[in-house]
């Protein structure tokens, strides 16, 4: 039997990775692993708010990261449904960067065993069936990943 220690959601608060969660979190209990969840401040973003920084806004950029961080650790708290969380050893974290290098790099630094994400997030207007950063993982990471589709029909049973 194979056995599932650590299992890794990526999550980006779209209601495709909402349903990421809800397959993560049966896996995490069914195999009574270690369920990840991990948000990904895209760098594009720190670019810009940077780039305002340059501009004279310093205190702004500076006070703008602290705010993000703070709010984005909040939601990611409160995306998940506290009630389904019990029994579960979970670890939040957040990061900044490129969002698949960083899934990739956050799967491998914590020997990641299943990666539970969606086939598109928020910004997936190029690809039409698999995002670009769920192509990203799928093709470098060493561990299986579970690609929940945004029209998954079982998880309304």
């Amino acid at each position: 039997m194979i056995k599932v220690r650590r299992v890794a959601v990526p999550i980006d608060f779209s209601e495709n990775s909402k349903k990421a969660v809800l397959y993560g979190m049966e896996i995490a209990k069914g195999q009574q692993a270690k369920l990840y969840l991990l948000h990904i401040i895209n760098q594009r973003l720190i670019d810009t708010m940077q780039e305002l920084s340059l501009k004279g806004y310093k205190e702004d950029f500076l006070d703008a990261m602290k705010s993000m961080l703070q709010e984005r650790e909040a939601d990611l708290k409160e995306f998940t449904p506290a009630d389904s969380m019990q029994d579960l050893d979970i670890d939040y974290t957040i990061r900044k960067g490129k969002p698949g290098e960083e899934i990739v790099k956050f799967a491998k630094e914590n020997k990641i065993g299943m990666i539970v994400m969606g086939t598109q997030g928020r910004t997936a207007f190029a690809d039409v069936f698999v995002g670009s950063t769920t192509r990203t993982v799928i093709n470098r990471v060493k561990c299986p990943v579970l690609v929940v589709h945004p029209d998954d029909e079982d998880l309304e049973d």
